[in-house]
């Protein structure tokens, strides 16, 4: 698995802890969400680390490459809960 896809799916895998980190980067960074700003004030150092993980991803990739590994993870996601 590449290094970008194993970072989005520690976010998500942390999000199921009740975190909205998953869906804030969804919102930043894949063309279907809302792009809404991130309110940064109820995340842990956890949060912050894996969220700058993700950010990490757009040094060698850009939007569309980004929302595509996106998309695999939900489709991933997907598949195991079916």
């Amino acid at each position: 698995m590449r290094y970008e896809k194993q970072y989005l799916r520690e976010l998500y895998d942390w999000s199921l802890n009740g975190h909205s980190c998953w869906q804030d980067f969804l919102n930043m960074a894949h063309w279907d969400y809302s792009h809404e700003p991130v309110d940064f004030e109820n995340y842990g150092y956890i949060e912050l680390e894996l969220f700058g993980k993700c950010l990490t991803m757009f040094s060698n990739n850009g939007f569309n490459e980004v929302s595509e590994l996106i998309n695999e993870v939900l489709a991933e996601v997907k598949e195991e809960e079916e």
